[in-house]
């Protein structure tokens, strides 16, 4: 079976005030488009394809360094434009995946999940759903009373009683192969954006006998999209957390785990203990039982077990 990724990641980002692609900007140091490709990766995706635009000539690199496919969108005419631009690379897939460059905390599991529902239902697509504080800015998610979606209703052609619907759609949604060729071509512009909105599949589908899913999580800012510095701040705290406490789990110390930065890409023995407002990045390794100092910061290097490491050390930084 052939299960494929497409990832949306053309957008210019003016928001992020920087000229550096959106797609591009890191959370725990790793880019966000990174971070959604490997997530897909690791839910078994077989088949990544990026769809760039701006900022493409620093973006390719990346996609290159990890075997990546990727296909151009030179007009950003919306979300279902952007899929028929790598139609190309993802026409013979079984099963294809639809993630966001811009929302780097989503999960394997969540992805997994969406694509377990759409193989057990035989469903044409399912839709990753949530409920977040705010729905204001959101496409709403009309469900019927068999549980299935109706349609997809984006915020500035929604009506006032669609609008008090709080069931999102998060942009992230798998289907099957088939059903993709077919519907894609039948998705117009007739909206107030004019543009082509993927969302639009689901009421094709609905409208062609097919059964439409919502899959819900309710881990809303596990699917929050990165517009600006602010919410890419928050993501990078969420990630950090989400590290730490993996490690907390395993046996490792770290008493004040609120000032530590720890990359995920670092392994950390069990028992080893780290200090407040240390920093340890890249392909650091730390020993089982090693105390690493306050304020220590380490970078690319082994730590045998059992080392004491004093504080305000730096190791594999030039």
């Amino acid at each position: 079976m052939i299960t494929a990724a497409v990832i949306l990641a053309a957008g210019m980002g003016k928001r992020m005030k920087s000229d550096l692609p959106k797609v591009l900007h890191p959370v725990l140091a790793v880019p966000m488009v990174e971070r959604a490709a490997k997530a897909a990766e690791a839910a078994g995706v077989t088949e990544v394809t990026v769809i760039i635009g701006h900022g493409r000539e620093k973006v390719i690199p990346i996609l290159e360094k990890n075997g990546w496919n990727w296909a151009i969108q030179e007009e950003q005419l919306g979300t279902a434009h952007a899929v028929t631009c790598g139609l190309e690379q993802i026409k013979n897939a079984d099963e294809v995946v639809v993630l966001m460059g811009d929302v780097p905390l989503l999960k394997e599991e969540t992805i997994n999940e969406l694509l377990q529902v759409l193989r057990k239902s035989q469903a044409a697509l399912v839709v990753l759903t949530t409920t977040p504080p705010n729905v204001t800015g959101y496409g709403r998610v009309i469900i019927n009373s068999n549980g299935k979606i109706d349609r997809i209703v984006e915020e500035k052609d929604a009506s006032v009683e669609e609008k008090k619907c709080n069931i999102i759609n998060t942009g992230i949604m798998a289907f099957n192969g088939n059903t993709l060729m077919e519907v894609l071509p039948m998705i117009g512009n007739a909206n107030a954006q004019n543009e082509f909105y993927l969302t639009d599949a689901i009421s094709i589908a609905t409208e062609l006998g097919k059964d439409v899913l919502p899959v819900f999580t309710a881990h809303w800012q596990e699917v929050a999209g990165v517009n600006n510095p602010v919410q890419l701040s928050v993501c990078t705290s969420v990630m950090k957390r989400r590290v730490v406490e993996a490690h907390l789990l395993a046996g490792v110390v770290i008493p004040d785990s609120d000032s530590v930065w720890i990359e995920d890409s670092v392994i950390i023995g069990k028992g080893a203990v780290i200090g407040g407002n240390c920093r340890l990045s890249g392909e650091a390794v730390i020993g089982a039982g090693a105390v690493i100092g306050h304020g220590s910061i380490i970078s690319d290097v082994v730590i045998d077990p059992g080392t004491i490491v004093d504080v305000f050390s730096v190791y594999g930084v030039e």
